[in-house]
């Protein structure tokens, strides 16, 4: 990697020439995409007219393990672990529906587990310090709207953050970046709602969960 312009873009070296990428991750991503770090780029399959990128930013490597800069992913990652009944807690969990409108807020999954409709949203998270990954790297007044609303379920709520890196133990929300995050998921938990969290298995190969962690309120 050479530089990163906008939170949208970086600019890499791909065989010798200087290359435009994609970002999907809108986060700071401030110790991770710097210069110097290797990334993974992908090719877009087609590019269409508006498209500005001929590659999109799918992995970066610090510290020896790769990170996947893709919080897309994290929906998908957790679906294919549900299809295998391989997500520790949710064993047995269905899928009824995605993207999910409930109030004024979009949620990523229906679910069916323990005889009981759950609502799910999903988190993706790459910042790690110390083994301890932390949501979110960056103010997200959605992400507490979300959190609220969910709070009014209870029980019956659901949200999951894949950390999407293998090197956490456990993860905990960000109060130094977003505290009225932090308190709202306090509130959520106080309420009710389930947080859970898992690390992944990543490589240029494939993406999966891992293992679950701890969530530290």
């Amino acid at each position: 990697m050479l530089s990163r312009p906008s939170r949208f873009l970086v600019v890499a070296r791909l065989a010798g020439r200087r290359v435009v990428a994609a970002c999907r991750d809108p986060g700071r991503l401030s110790e991770l995409l710097v210069p110097g770090v290797r990334l993974l780029l992908a090719a877009a399959a087609r590019r269409p007219r508006r498209r500005r990128t001929a590659y999109t930013v799918v992995l970066a490597k610090r510290g020896g393990a790769w990170v996947s800069v893709v919080p897309a992913l994290a929906n998908d990652v957790l679906a294919a672990a549900l299809v295998r009944d391989g997500a520790a807690g949710l064993r047995g969990a269905r899928i009824l529906a995605r993207e999910v409108v409930r109030g004024r807020s979009r949620f990523d999954f229906l679910l069916h587990h323990r005889g009981r409709v759950v609502l799910a949203e999903v988190k993706s998270a790459t910042l790690v310090e110390g083994g301890c990954a932390l949501f979110p790297d960056a103010p997200t007044a959605r992400g507490a709207r979300q959190v609220r609303e969910l709070a009014r379920l209870g029980p019956r709520a659901l949200v999951v953050f894949v950390v999407q890196r293998s090197d956490a133990d456990r993860l905990a929300p960000h109060a130094g970046i977003d505290a009225n995050f932090a308190r709202t998921l306090r509130a959520a938990r106080r309420a009710g709602v389930r947080l859970l969290a898992y690390a992944c298995r990543i490589s240029p190969r494939g993406i999966a969960l891992a293992r679950r962690i701890p969530v530290v309120i």
